[in-house]
């Protein structure tokens, strides 16, 4: 199997959606690392003295605690009233950054989300988007049991949906999945009795197309899970499931590779395609593919409106011209209104001779190309490139030309230095601190730094300290790879779409050229960094 998602599975997985045929699987892997419960095993095992050697393994180190303390609750009550903290403390802003999954799930028009974690941020994205989820937890021992269940006849709905806690919710500790004994008992549990999950549950799972996401086949709650899974699957049509999967880790690249081959195999067995990524690079292009959908529906939708005869007069929607998007991305404070209307690029290329030669000058060609082809090329002023950039240029260039975007185009460092030339042409790397401060004196007049250079994501997290968007890369990137990066991102604001689509434009633009460097662009916003 291919690493990432062909076209043909994103557009099976995008027609599941809309027809609500998908139900989302929601596994550790899902946060964006605000809420690192993981890290709990850690401080367990300093806490209580574990002696083993897995001391990162909750399940491992939860059983420790529940024997030596003599109290099954004494793991789940401490967990539960840990998560509550971090939960609470990450809410008001979390679903903010638009490229997060949960925010990105509750987006879409699905009847059901399940999930292994203990949390309840997938209730809370769907709340923040304006829906009445309801939440139910598996029945899976006998106190649970007794505790009064959701309607038996209750049908769930894009706007009222379901969110299903296979492993229990932080708010009623005793639901915890956590133990080894728990894992033992909760798989035995339902082995016997198929009938503990509710009717709705049942039915996603043999009569939808399943989205796994965020697990580790070495986990715990992953490996229970789907040998339950496995007897569902094996009694439904054979439908096509997809699975985010991280990467195994801490391997050599060439047992990784086996690794990765025979996980393949065990999945295809239940239909199950892999995408070998993180959930929030899956997120972001989920996101942008899913707009996209939706935009060539709405326009589907309204050409057989258009020709049909019998139909009802359409409903007139007042959507925000581009022209509304650009005043809006770009508006600086005390602006007169043709400053408004125009935004400034500065374009930044360094080469030095000590370095491997770059294409820079192909670069600045293509977005000039791009922009003069425009829909609002109006309303975008490519200045004049400065090549060879020593860094006494920068500030002067800044202070000149006082652009809204500053584009730079070059080397950079495995340590996130940047490579400016000095004055006999050679290498002159600036640090992420030197160049964040330099930003800092102009956060109220640029509003988008682009680093089109390897390794630049640490320059960037340092940067989005004082500007609302930074885009970096996260390895190093090869010049035709950031050459489609820089047209897609161009011709999209071009467009006039927004700097988010833009950068995810840019990343579907590297596909499209068949390079596997898609995912090296990242976008950092303010509030991130």
């Amino acid at each position: 199997m291919p690493d990432i998602l062909e076209e043909r599975d994103w557009n099976f997985l995008l027609r599941k959606i809309k027809d609500g045929k998908c139900t989302p699987f929601l596994g550790a892997g899902a946060y964006s690392g605000e809420i690192p419960v993981s890290f709990i095993a850690n401080e367990w095992a300093k806490k209580y003295d574990y002696p083993m050697g897995d001391s990162y393994d909750l399940t491992q180190v939860a059983q420790f605690v529940a024997v030596t303390e003599e109290d099954a609750l004494t793991p789940k009550d401490e967990i539960c009233k840990k998560i509550k903290e971090l939960v609470e403390e990450v809410t008001p802003k979390y679903f903010k950054n638009p490229d997060e999954l949960h925010g990105v799930l509750a987006d879409l028009p699905l009847p059901v989300y399940i999930t292994t974690n203990y949390d309840d941020l997938m209730v809370r994205a769907l709340k923040s988007r304006g829906k009445t989820p309801i939440q139910e937890i598996c029945r899976w021992n006998e106190c649970l049991m007794q505790r009064k269940p959701i309607l038996s006849d209750f049908v769930p709905t894009p706007e009222k949906p379901l969110v299903y806690h296979i492993h229990g919710c932080y708010e009623i500790p005793e639901s915890l999945v956590l133990t080894e004994d728990d894992y033992f008992d909760f798989f035995v549990a339902n082995s016997r009795e198929h009938d503990r999950f509710p009717p709705c549950v049942q039915d996603a799972l043999t009569g939808t197309s399943l989205l796994l996401l965020g697990y580790r086949v070495t986990d715990w709650d992953f490996r229970v899970l789907f040998r339950i899974l496995a007897g569902y699957l094996g009694r439904s049509v054979s439908r096509k499931h997809i699975s985010v999967q991280f990467v195994p880790e801490n391997i050599p690249e060439t047992q990784k590779e086996k690794a990765k081959k025979y996980l393949d195999r065990y999945f295809a067995n239940l239909h199950i395609q892999v995408y070998w990524h993180g959930c929030r690079e899956f997120a972001s292009e989920l996101r942008t593919r899913w707009e996209i959908f939706n935009l060539d529906t709405i326009k589907n939708i309204g050409s057989m409106h258009g020709i049909a005869r019998n139909s009802e007069p359409m409903k007139t929607i007042t959507y925000p011209t581009n022209t509304d998007r650009f005043k809006a991305e770009y508006k600086r404070p005390g602006q007169i209104e043709e400053e408004a209307n125009m935004v400034s690029i500065l374009f930044l290329a360094a080469d030095p001779t000590d370095a491997s030669r770059l294409r820079l000058g192909e670069e600045f060609r293509e977005i000039q190309e791009k922009l003069k082809l425009a829909k609002l090329r109006d309303n975008f002023r490519l200045e004049l490139p400065q090549m060879s950039v020593r860094p006494s240029d920068i500030s002067q260039a800044l202070l000149d030309t006082q652009p809204q975007i500053v584009h730079f185009s070059g080397h950079g460092t495995p340590t996130g230095a940047l490579c400016f030339e000095n004055l006999v042409g050679k290498a002159h790397p600036i640090g992420p601190d030197a160049l964040a401060a330099l930003f800092e004196q102009f956060s109220g007049q640029v509003n988008c730094v682009v680093l089109n250079a390897c390794y630049a994501e640490i320059q960037a997290k340092a940067i989005a300290k004082h500007i609302k968007y930074v885009i970096g890369m996260n390895q190093a990137i090869g010049d035709k790879a950031a050459i489609a990066f820089a047209t897609g991102f161009y011709q999209a604001l071009g467009g006039g779409r927004s700097i988010d689509d833009a950068y995810r434009l840019g990343c579907v633009q590297i596909q499209l050229q068949n390079i596997p460097e898609h995912l090296t662009p990242v976008l950092i916003k303010e509030f991130q960094s």
